[in-house]
């Protein structure tokens, strides 16, 4: 674990050291300030429609934040061959994926947790009492590592920056879709349609598992009501099945 320690922090600090940290920054203000500036140009209550755009931000946020941190390690990783620095090194080729994925969603948590912090504290600020908030926000952490871990394993797969990127960004899109997926399904559609519904419902993630925005206003709806224990089962199966691809796939690759 030691190993895997040092991995992940040295991808972390990797990371936090790059120019994009100050684009990511940039991006995390502007996301707060657009959804500041809208929701006191907007009908209704102010500070709802600021925790709604904050939460859709702070999804938005952490996927941008993740497809930046794919494309420039698989530029220095894979095409400058940097990853043969760490696997030369008493490292198995497992615990470097393990490591990269712990150190990237460090950094993905860093700008998520600035982002939960300030709009939280302007929602407290208020005197708002929302405190599902607070679970909505942690749930899309949680949702990360999930895209973290899928994510990496694209890169290990991928063979080069670009498909790794697209990968990444259309199954976050199309995991969001999983219950329109399931009403087509019921529709009964023709066999060609059905077979590849049916391959994207059950080999891509169901982010709707993590989606707690639709949800806030739910008088009904409490903490200990979530199934907290289907949540985290989902999203440790899911990420440990995407990381054992990840690690085959690396276990598999030649680095010329």
């Amino acid at each position: 674990m030691s190993r895997v320690a040092a991995v992940a922090w040295f991808s972390f600090r990797e990371l936090v050291r790059s120019k994009l940290l100050v684009v990511w920054l940039l991006a995390v203000g502007l996301l707060c300030g657009v959804a500041y500036l809208l929701a006191y140009l907007s009908y209704g209550e102010p500070l709802r429609i600021f925790m709604d755009l904050g939460l859709a931000g702070l999804e938005a946020a952490g996927l941008v934040v993740l497809l930046l941190e794919l494309a420039v390690t698989y530029n220095t990783d894979m095409e400058q061959k940097a990853v043969f620095l760490q696997l030369t090194k008493p490292l198995t080729r497992g615990e470097y994926l393990l490591g990269r994925v712990v150190g990237f969603w460090m950094v993905n948590c860093l700008v998520l947790l600035g982002m939960t912090l300030f709009i939280g504290g302007f929602i407290a600020f208020h005197h708002g009492q929302y405190p599902l908030f607070w679970v909505a926000a942690a749930l899309v952490m949680i949702q990360m590592f999930l895209l973290t871990t899928l994510g990496l394993a694209y890169q290990m797969i991928a063979t080069s920056m670009v498909g790794t990127v697209l990968f990444t960004f259309f199954t976050s899109i199309l995991g969001h879709t999983m219950s329109q997926i399931r009403w087509a399904l019921e529709r009964k559609p023709d066999p060609i349609l059905r077979f590849l519904l049916n391959g994207t419902y059950y080999l891509l993630p169901n982010l709707e598992v993590f989606n707690l925005k639709d949800r806030l206003y739910d008088p009904t709806l409490t903490t200990a009501a979530l199934p907290w224990g289907d949540i985290a089962l989902y999203a440790f199966g899911y990420s440990f099945a995407a990381f054992l691809v990840g690690w085959w796939a690396l276990e598999k690759r030649e680095f010329h």
